[in-house]
């Protein structure tokens, strides 16, 4: 039988479906789809291995993106405009790529299609190594990740994905393991084909993801797609400066 993401809605209109990063889930996202949902039927899933979503040892883009034909299909959806964020624009990218007829626009968030350095190694080792069964509070986990992870955004980010059970123990929302496993591939490049369609690439200014060099080869794939950059951001540019982010999706998405 087939397993379908656990999956957010917001409003009514064209469908959008908004594809989170490794290490995220639908809430993430909930102050853009919340706005967004003024205009577009905006649907937030959990990819497999995270939030509330089904576990799975196979954890590629493939795989992702067959979850999300199955989700468009559980949810009557021919076919919907798709924003992917990190690891989220690659399973996107690769949704472009193997069901070009089921996606009606594409916009991708600080990231390519290209293979990139693993990121979150040494932290996913810290994550492993904390005792869960030793923990009575969360600080006791952010003071123990403290050396490995020296960012406290990213440590608040990654100390999400640990759920407080209401007997007092706690758990990982995530699938560790298989994270941990194939975190290679998730860093590596997708195949990604021609898409004749609108696209929109958006970087932070102040992230190094979408290098000017990799300009060329993404107008050869994707003749239509623009390339938007948000002043005062990084990696996350719709957390960074979501006024901006917004203005630069909203005219893209309305466009005709």
């Amino acid at each position: 039988m087939t397993t379908i993401l656990h999956c957010k809605r917001y409003g009514a209109g064209e469908p959008l479906l908004i594809l989170h990063g490794l290490f995220g889930c639908w809430d993430n996202w909930h102050p853009v789809a919340k706005a967004l949902s003024q205009r577009f039927c905006v649907y937030v899933p959990d990819l497999r291995n995270h939030g509330r979503s089904f576990h799975s040892p196979q954890f590629d883009y493939d795989a992702m993106a067959g979850d999300i034909q199955n989700l468009m299909d559980a949810l009557a959806l021919d076919r919907a405009m798709l924003l992917g964020h990190s690891m989220g624009g690659k399973v996107a990218l690769r949704v472009t790529a193997l069901l070009p007829e089921r996606v009606a626009r594409l916009a991708v968030v600080d990231i390519t299609h290209k293979a990139r350095p693993p990121i979150y190694g040494e932290a996913i080792e810290a994550l492993v190594r904390l005792d869960l069964n030793a923990l009575s509070r969360i600080k006791d986990a952010e003071t123990e990740l403290r050396p490995s992870v020296p960012d406290p955004a990213v440590r608040f980010f990654l100390l999400k994905n640990l759920e407080h059970l209401p007997g007092g123990a706690y758990r990982w929302k995530v699938n560790l393991d298989a994270i941990r496993r194939n975190l290679p591939l998730i860093c590596g490049a997708v195949d990604i084909r021609a898409f004749p369609k609108p696209c929109l690439f958006i970087r932070g200014s102040d992230s190094n993801y979408i290098e000017p060099s990799d300009w060329p080869e993404i107008k050869t794939c994707f003749p239509q797609a623009q390339l938007v950059t948000i002043a005062g951001s990084g990696h996350w540019p719709h957390v960074d400066n979501k006024a901006a982010f917004l203005a630069a999706l909203n005219d893209f998405l309305a466009a005709t």
